[in-house]
C-alpha cells in the first residue's frame, strides 16, 4: 500500500512503478553479465587464455555492483517518504549511509498545489508529481507519487482545517 492514512498523519511512498525501475536495471545488468559470459564460453578456444581470466573477473564485478547497488536502491525506495501532518509536510529521503535529506514544509506557507499527471503509462498506472509552490516562489516537485489526485485532496483538507485549539475556544466563549 503506497498511502497510509491515518486522523494524525498521512505516509506518502513513492509509486511501484519506480520500483519496477530499479528491477529493470538489475536484470539489464546480470543480463550484460551473462551476455558476456556466453561470449567467454563460446569463444574460449580462440581468445588468449588471459583473456578469459580477465572477462570471469570482469562478470564478477558487474554481478557484485549489481546486487550491491539493487540493495542499497531498494533502501532508497522504502526510505523515499511523505508524510503529511496536520500543520506540516515532512519529506524524508534516507538511505542509512548515503545521503540523509529532512524536508520540512510548513503548509500556511504552501501558496498553490498542483498535480502533474503526463502521458498514458502514468494515467494508466495511477501516479503522477505534485508541485507544491511555498512563498517566496519556491517550487518543490514530488516525483512518482501514487494517485497524486488524492493525495491532494489530503492537502487541501489538511490545509482547510482551522488552526483552533481549545485556549482560543476559551477566548472566544461569552461568560
Amino acid at each position: 500500500m503506497s498511502i497510509i492514512n491515518t486522523n494524525e498523519y498521512t505516509i506518502v511512498k513513492k509509486h511501484f512503478i519506480y520500483f519496477l525501475l530499479y528491477i529493470i536495471r538489475f536484470i539489464f545488468s546480470l543480463l550484460i553479465a551473462l551476455w558476456i559470459f556466453y561470449l567467454t564460453i563460446t569463444y574460449r578456444s580462440s581468445m588468449w587464455p588471459d583473456f578469459t581470466l580477465i572477462l570471469f573477473w570482469i562478470i564478477f564485478i558487474i554481478l557484485n555492483y549489481s546486487f550491491l547497488r539493487f540493495i542499497i536502491w531498494l533502501i532508497i525506495y522504502y526510505n523515499d517518504l511523505i508524510i503529511l501532518l496536520k500543520d506540516k509536510i515532512i519529506i524524508l529521503k534516507s538511505s542509512f549511509f548515503l545521503k540523509d535529506d529532512l524536508e520540512i514544509i510548513d503548509i500556511s506557507k504552501v501558496m498553490k498545489i498542483d498535480v502533474q499527471i503526463h502521458w498514458f503509462l502514468s494515467n494508466l498506472m495511477g501516479f503522477g508529481n505534485l508541485i507544491i509552490e511555498q512563498q517566496r516562489d519556491e517550487l518543490r516537485v514530488l516525483h512518482f507519487i501514487p494517485t497524486p489526485y488524492k493525495v491532494y485532496q489530503l492537502l487541501r483538507e489538511k490545509n482547510s482545517l482551522p488552526a483552533t485549539t481549545q485556549n482560543d475556544l476559551n477566548f472566544f466563549k461569552i461568560k
